[in-house]
């Protein structure tokens, strides 16, 4: 593998975890062909167990088979079932703009005081 490639996309996308057919909100904070960082927001479940993550990648919804490798209150990493090779290349293709900030074609007055 070329190290000085990136395998890594940082998003913030909307997401949720199906544990044991309850389900959880979540931010997709960052991915790569192999896992998933969540952000949450007081939840933490058990490493190792097998859940079900859901997100919506250029209009498309994904379901997919993941492990959890470890959980803090604020954030849940993910190893997938099966490497996600079409996921990460839909979002580094069609989120990775979305979340650009605007080009400004007038720039802002600054008011000193």
């Amino acid at each position: 593998m070329n190290h000085t490639q990136s395998f890594h996309i940082n998003l913030m996308l909307p997401a949720q975890i199906n544990y044991h057919g309850r389900i959880f909100s979540a931010t997709m904070g960052s991915l790569t062909p192999e896992g998933t960082l969540l952000e949450t927001y007081g939840l933490t479940l058990p490493t190792g167990m097998e859940v079900e993550l859901s997100v919506t990648v250029a209009r498309e919804p994904w379901l997919i088979k993941a492990y959890i490798t470890h959980t803090t209150p604020h954030e849940i990493g993910l190893m997938f079932k099966h490497s996600q090779h079409k996921l990460f290349n839909a979002a580094r293709r069609d989120c990775t703009m979305a979340f650009r900030p605007p080009m400004q074609t007038h720039p802002q007055p600054v008011i000193i005081r």
